[in-house]
């Protein structure tokens, strides 16, 4: 009896669940932000960017200018094309400086030219790649700074950055524009019509006065938004989120078998999220739901698993002392 008193007491005291549970729950969360937002700094400009969309619409950038002067150009061409059959006397051509959008184009024409004119000079590239975060939103004087450090001199964004910029043309052209998001996807809209790949449902709206939330809506996107955005961020960084979370749930004496079924349940359950999205490369294509509920379940119950994975040889240790 002496002896096994003398084995309880050179165990090494732990912690109280309410104090163990909630800092491994917080180096969890650190973890997570790290992963996705490993600039603190980058992610503060990010939250105040998103916190007002219609504040990152910038028409009096000087880049904004340069391009109004070449969609112009290349509108007044098309039309000095369409017209010069049609003209028998000798006067000049439309001038690109001076001519009336409205007189020769419909708004919604313009709308498909401004669309097809960012699509064409800004290829689509992920913020992981571009920013090193999960996410972020530039303004457009961050766009345009990050171009020069690009190989080929190119202007590089995904669907935020281009939204930004087609709204910010279309105002410097004298049309209303506004942006919209439905979690996974921003676009912009216009009275005309919408443009730069409408998403889903809207959940976010720019306004004059800040963004208008739809709190209903944004419910019901979460699990669409959620497994497109975990079928395309970069495996390894989801592996370390995995990893972390399975280190920190593993108890001290755990039994191996089931420490080893938990963590396959865990990755089996990222894979279902991550495969629940059919194209990731298409923003229109259907998304399925079932596989983010199932995934995020295989999940826990793998998190559980690796969890308890000790729990009954804790028991009966304590039962025997």
């Amino acid at each position: 009896m002496a002896n096994d008193e003398s084995t309880y007491a050179s165990r090494p005291r732990r912690m109280r669940w309410f104090v163990r549970w909630p800092l491994r729950w917080a180096a969890f969360f650190v973890v997570v932000f790290f992963v996705c937002f490993p600039y603190p700094a980058q992610f503060l400009r990010h939250v105040q960017h998103v916190s007002d969309y219609d504040a990152m619409i910038d028409p009096d950038h000087a880049l904004m200018g340069q391009w109004e002067g070449e969609l112009r150009t290349q509108l007044a061409s098309e039309v000095n094309g369409k017209h010069k059959k049609k003209r028998k006397d000798a006067s000049e051509p439309i001038d690109a400086a001076t001519f009336d959008l409205n007189k020769h184009w419909r708004p919604r024409q313009v709308q498909k030219k401004v669309e097809r004119f960012i699509y064409d000079r800004v290829p689509y590239a992920w913020d992981w790649d571009l920013w090193g975060s999960a996410d972020y939103m530039p303004t457009v004087e961050e766009m345009y700074a990050k171009s020069k450090t690009d190989a080929e001199g190119k202007l590089r964004e995904d669907c935020d950055g281009r939204a930004v910029l087609a709204a910010s043309l279309l105002r410097r052209l004298g049309y209303e524009s506004k942006l919209v998001t439905d979690l996974r996807h921003v676009w912009v809209t216009t009275p005309a019509g919408e443009l730069m790949g409408p998403g889903r449902g809207k959940t976010m709206v720019s306004t004059d006065q800040g963004n208008k939330v739809d709190i209903w809506q944004t419910l019901s996107n979460v699990p669409v938004s959620l497994s497109y955005g975990v079928a395309v961020f970069p495996l390894w960084r989801e592996l370390i989120i995995l990893l972390a979370a399975f280190l920190l749930l593993m108890p001290r004496d755990p039994r191996k078998l089931r420490l080893f079924v938990g963590l396959q349940f865990m990755l089996l359950g990222l894979l279902l999220v991550r495969g629940g999205y059919l194209d990731p490369s298409s923003l229109s294509q259907s998304v399925r739901v079932w596989p983010v509920y199932v995934g995020l379940a295989v999940i826990l119950e793998g998190m559980l698993i690796t969890a308890l994975a000790a729990r009954r040889r804790v028991i009966s240790a304590d039962a025997q002392s």
